[in-house]
Parts: C-alpha cells; sequence; structure tokens
C-alpha cells in the first residue's frame, strides 16, 4: 500500500500507461492507413487489368509488398 501512495510512482505507472496508449494509436493508425493504401493499389491495378501480387509481412500493421503485373 505505501508503494501505491508514492507520488513518484504514480507519476512513472500514469506515463508508462501513455506510452501504451500512444504506441497503440500509432498502430492502429498505421494499419488502418496501409489497408486503404492496399485498397486503392488493389483497385488501380484492376482497372488496367493488371495481375495483383500483394504479400502482406504483419498481419498487426499491415506492412505489406505489392506489385501489380500486366
Amino acid at each position: 500500500m505505501a508503494l501505491l501512495r508514492n507520488n513518484y510512482f504514480i507519476s512513472a505507472l500514469w506515463l508508462s500507461v501513455l506510452l501504451v496508449l500512444a504506441c497503440l494509436c500509432l498502430i492502429i493508425s498505421s494499419s488502418y492507413f496501409n489497408s486503404k493504401e492496399i485498397s486503392l493499389l488493389t483497385s488501380r491495378c484492376d482497372e488496367v487489368n493488371g495481375k495483383v501480387l500483394l504479400h502482406i509481412q504483419n498481419h498487426l500493421t499491415n506492412d505489406y509488398s505489392f506489385e501489380c503485373q500486366r
């Protein structure tokens, strides 16, 4: 109980929580924008009658490599 009353511990705990939340926000936004980019690339490749070669390396962040073969 004495540990929870220590101001330094509480400050470090809040800082850790905020850091984790910031990292989660960055991962989620990166994943969102990569999925939007993948959708745009595949639709443009389909417009030119290309064959989509998509390899997703990380499913959490949607890191990918893309190629459109005509």
